[in-house]
């Protein structure tokens, strides 16, 4: 077993740690779809980080080639591991066991939680593109990948911190789900 392999073992719990919480709330939702108060903001919220853990765990194969496990290379991807596990943590409602389950309340009452939570992981991500650079097997769109996190993080702090209008809680995840669909296009051509 490689050191990349080995140290990517811890990873993969961590991020599936948080998918399966995020997951499981679904499938609790569904079963208790007749007490929820749907939110559109709230379902694309939760997309879009459902999307960060899968996107997170597929861009760490770049780094499989040139990986030695080292403080610089393994703590900022753990690091990002574990953002990205709170804040699926941080998009999961409690499911009470019986009254109405409202959504759109949790949303507003958490959503700025998640989103800030989102927004460090971008911030935290960039800081990794730069440390790790010389370690990616395909280093030639990091710089790329660093212009779009910083515009994905930007996107992300502005609906969390400063905006609540219910048009940019849904236009702000619906544009980072659209960015996804051109990255996982642009891996598809690798």
């Amino acid at each position: 077993m490689s050191a990349f392999e080995f140290f990517t073992v811890l990873l993969s719990f961590v991020v599936s740690l948080g998918v399966a919480s995020l997951l499981l709330a679904i499938a609790r939702l569904i079963q208790e779809s007749s007490r929820v108060q749907f939110s559109l903001a709230y379902a694309l919220w939760a997309a879009v980080i459902f999307d960060l853990q899968v996107t997170f765990w597929l861009k760490s194969w770049i780094y499989r080639e040139g990986f030695v496990l080292r403080i610089e290379t393994s703590i900022p991807p753990l690091l990002l591991a574990i953002i990205a596990f709170i804040t699926c943590g941080l998009a999961t409602p409690h499911i009470p066991a019986a009254g109405p389950i409202d959504l759109r309340a949790f949303h507003a009452e958490q959503g700025r939680k998640y989103q800030i939570a989102y927004a460090t992981f971008m911030i935290v991500a960039i800081f990794q593109l730069w440390l790790m650079s010389g370690v990616a097997t395909d280093s030639s769109h990091l710089v790329e990948d660093s212009i779009v996190l910083v515009v994905l993080a930007l996107i992300a702090i502005v609906a969390a911190v400063f905006h609540r209008q219910k048009w940019i809680q849904i236009g702000a995840p619906a544009i980072l789900l659209v960015s996804a669909a051109f990255f996982y296009g642009r891996l598809m051509e690798q």
